[in-house]
């Protein structure tokens, strides 16, 4: 089971989209990606999805090089068309867009629709964090992708509709929070496939209801879906998947999950924040700072080293990382060089 330098690792992924069709610099954009989602322990979210994008590419779902459309604008916000480009870039743009409209009226929100997977929510946040601006992006799957079976139900009837948040600190990384609002992302799933691994009780069900034990009984056929968080309490993660669906899909127009919708991608709403229109940055992170250190200074319950703040295990997990290597598992390993084989390069 290999390790490998997590440069190499994103050399070696930005040749293969670049002979897939992709320009330096987008194959760098999303290769860079895809291995900072390793490095940062989203491995879901990571190299793994390599051979779905390239597969997307060929089968021209996902197109090179696009720039968002703005379909319909006002001062604060805007809607913008993806023109199915890579989420890595349209989305990102999508951030810059809204950020660029923050500073002129503190805040601003954008909707993104015929956009292709974006990966990792925290990515943009974070890009709204480094502007010393607090960001939020959320998302569905344009209403296809139904993998999230509705508090009390068995049938999958949304997509696990994540959401993330980033706070900007003092400390040298922001508070990140990205989460779905399923017990586990469907990557994961995916990779538990890949490593021959059973699943977590409570994860996900077969088609029938019954507890999913192994993938399979997941992937089907027939599908079966992955839960709501929450485990007794799930009616709070089923709560707030719907409120992602409304606000990225019906206020967007990429739609909410139903019968028919388009599979793939991601209708998005993003928000931006401008801190100094509503306190001094330093007076800002001085207080998130103080709030940190005040969390912290609790008492440990037994079997805990320290209090952790979101995005710290993130943080550390690419520290360590970046020292020792990104590990990838035979399977998507073995997939990965194949993919690249399909576009002529051949990877060691």
């Amino acid at each position: 089971m290999p390790f490998f330098e997590f440069g190499k690792l994103e050399g070696d992924c930005k040749t293969v989209f670049e002979c897939a069709g992709l320009d330096a610099e987008e194959a760098q954009r999303v290769a860079s990606s895809l291995v900072m989602s390793n490095l940062m322990g989203h491995d879901s979210h990571g190299v793994i999805r390599l051979v779905q994008y390239v597969q997307a590419l060929e089968d021209e779902i996902v197109k090179a090089g696009r720039r968002i459309e703005v379909i319909r604008e006002a001062e604060a916000s805007a809607v913008v068309d993806g023109g199915w480009g890579f989420g890595q870039t349209v989305c990102r743009q999508a951030m810059d867009l809204a950020l660029d409209k923050a500073r002129q009226m503190s805040i601003a929100a954008v909707e993104l629709f015929n956009s292709s997977h974006i990966g990792r929510l925290g990515e943009y946040v974070e890009q709204a964090a480094e502007e010393k601006m607090i960001g939020i992006v959320m998302c569905n799957n344009h209403g296809g992708g139904r993998l999230l079976s509705p508090f009390g139900g068995i049938d999958a009837r949304m997509s696990p509709n994540p959401i993330a948040i980033g706070v900007p600190t003092g400390k040298g990384h922001p508070i990140v929070v990205d989460m779905t609002t399923s017990v586990v992302a469907e990557g994961k799933i995916r990779v538990k496939r890949n490593l021959g691994e059973s699943l977590p009780e409570g994860w996900a069900i077969d088609s029938e209801g019954n507890p999913a034990a192994e993938p399979e009984d997941f992937y089907g056929p027939p599908r079966g879906s992955i839960l709501p968080f929450g485990g007794n309490s799930a009616h709070k993660g089923y709560a707030l998947a719907v409120i992602i669906d409304i606000l990225s899909g019906a206020l967007g127009g990429g739609g909410c999950s139903r019968e028919g919708a388009p599979s793939g991608g991601n209708g998005v709403f993003l928000m931006a924040l401008d801190i100094k229109a509503f306190t001094g940055n330093d007076q800002f992170e001085g207080d998130v700072d103080d709030f940190i250190d005040f969390l912290k200074s609790s008492r440990l319950m037994p079997g805990f080293s320290e209090i952790l703040m979101p995005g710290d295990v993130e943080h550390g997990l690419r520290t360590k990382r970046e020292a020792e290597g990104v590990f990838v598992d035979d399977e998507t390993w073995l997939q990965i060089c194949e993919t690249g084989q399909k576009v002529g390069v051949e990877l060691a």
